[in-house]
């Protein structure tokens, strides 16, 4: 297969007409899977620029960033009475260091990004979540989760005070706490508040059980207790779950499958009683449907399942409301290429009011599954990476109260490349994975595209960086798959400056 892989299969448009007033800067933190450090970005929506503020030393390589956006949004809501802090905008960082651990950042008001401390954790994790009270942390990763009681006065760790298991106690010691085991092991955390009732619940996927494991969460003491393990809805199938998202009508969750490319949705109900400490005798969550990540021509029974296995599912988002009061219309999900032959994909799936796959237009008429989806192909594969986020593009998303009910709301989107093209290692050749490396400029870790809505464009890139050029490159190969984080070059080498390939980015502001 001969494929410029740095061409994209969409053309870079022009800029779009429809926005509303944008900020003038956007800040983006972005972690690398083969740099140390944590990058600091501007995004000029007007210029059309994304550059780098800061360059911080950090305790990478840092898979994921998680922060206290939501925390400080909720303080601002004169219907929230939450207790009085002085933490400001605060991050939280996994790593593959060796040993494990979590760190906090502090973010400045004219920012700059300030180490808080670190706190070591049990294995590597995946994923951090901070829901309300905004008390606790939860990280979870492999053979292991964790909840960590936070510093209200700065957002700091204060102790542990759990540690899940996703295997048997006598089986931990020897259980593999590394990065690998997160191929199989646990991958996230999300929660929900059961509208009308007392009722709060966590939901972990595991890969390798093909499971969705469910919690009741006590917010006072952070704790969760195991209450069921929801299997895969395709029996003898390993779906692989990964990403979980829970709507905030507080009745619908969303699951991506690594394996199979998949996305589910659930409706989920109390089945037993919040404060019991025995296990649900019924599953909580009742399997509702499902979309493909890749185009038809992609997915079954279109393709045979080794085509679908070039692709590996991977993120999950819900796109912000098109208004106060009311519900996402929009769930996005991504997806990456097994190898650097084959490109990710990116794609916007229409939600009903109830959170459904949408099915018919606001005046009723029907249309089928892949009008109710729009794609983009990516440049690369996407390495490791391929994570998003997503911030409004019109102030119609913030505040702004509607009469009538909307569908579509425009986003710039954050998509990180950890592929070998974005991290200076290029390959060329008929089959390009048979080919030696040859050493580039790194470009393209991070990427801003942009969606203005359904049928209006597509979803079209912005701008990405490193951009062609902006850096010296003498950095020798790094072998990503030997499995020792030691491989990883030294902090405060020359390379630990570069931005070898994105890992996760989000948006600050």
């Amino acid at each position: 297969m001969n494929i410029d892989m740095m061409q994209p299969v969409q053309q870079v448009l022009s800029p779009s007409l429809n926005i509303s007033s944008p900020p003038e800067t956007l800040h983006v933190l972005s972690g690398s899977f083969r740099s140390l450090s944590l990058f600091l970005l501007a995004f000029s929506p007007a210029a059309r620029t994304l550059s780098l503020l800061h360059q911080v030393p950090g305790f990478g390589p840092h898979q994921y960033i998680g922060t206290n956006r939501d925390k400080i949004k909720s303080s601002q809501s004169s219907e929230t009475n939450l207790s009085t802090t002085t933490v400001g905008l605060a991050a939280y960082t996994t790593s593959w260091a060796v040993p494990p651990i979590l760190s906090s950042w502090e973010i400045t008001s004219d920012w700059h990004l300030n180490h808080l401390d670190n706190v070591p954790i049990t294995a590597v994790s995946s994923y951090i979540s901070f829901p309300h009270p905004y008390t606790h942390l939860y990280s979870m990763g492999g053979p292991t989760g964790e909840v960590h009681l936070l510093s209200p006065q700065s957002g700091s760790f204060l102790e542990k005070v759990q540690e899940i298991l996703f295997v048997p106690p006598d089986k931990l010691a020897d259980a593999d706490k590394s990065r690998k085991a997160l191929r199989y092991g646990s991958h996230a955390i999300e929660f929900a508040h059961l509208p009308g009732t007392n009722t709060r619940l966590a939901f972990v996927p595991v890969l390798g059980t093909n499971s969705i494991e469910v919690y009741t969460h006590d917010p006072d003491s952070g704790f969760l207790t195991h209450v069921y393990s929801s299997p895969s809805p395709r029996s003898g199938v390993e779906d692989g779950p990964r990403h979980v998202k829970v709507h905030p009508n507080g009745k619908i969750l969303y699951c991506v499958t690594e394996h199979n490319n998949l996305l589910d949705v659930y409706s989920f109900r109390a089945t037993g009683r919040s404060d019991s400490s025995t296990e649900w005798s019924n599953n909580p969550l009742k399997y509702l449907g499902t979309r493909s990540l890749l185009p038809p021509n992609l997915s079954y029974p279109s393709a045979s399942i080794q085509t679908i296995h070039r692709f590996r599912g991977d993120t999950l988002m819900l796109g912000p409301s098109v208004g106060a009061g009311q519900w996402p219309t929009e769930i996005w999900a991504t997806t990456r290429g097994a190898t650097e032959d084959d490109r990710g994909w990116v794609s916007v799936f229409k939600l009903d009011q109830d959170g459904m796959f949408a099915t018919s237009n606001p005046s009723g008429k029907s249309f089928s599954e892949e009008e109710g989806v729009e794609r983009y192909e990516t440049p690369t594969s996407g390495g490791k990476a391929h994570a998003i986020d997503l911030y409004p593009k019109s102030p119609s998303s913030f505040d702004i109260p509607y009469l009538e009910p909307r569908v579509g709301s425009p986003v710039w989107i954050l998509l990180t490349d950890d592929s070998d093209y974005a991290v200076g290692e290029v390959r060329d050749g008929p089959s390009i994975l048979s080919q030696p490396v040859k050493r580039s400029n790194p470009v393209g870790g991070v990427r801003v595209l942009e969606w203005d809505s359904w049928s209006n464009g597509g979803i079209r890139e912005v701008v990405s960086w490193p951009s062609a050029g902006k850096w010296d490159c003498k950095a020798e190969i790094v072998d990503e798959e030997a499995g020792d984080t030691e491989q990883v070059v030294e902090q405060g080498s020359d390379e630990e400056r570069l931005m070898r390939g994105g890992s996760h980015a989000v948006w600050l502001d």
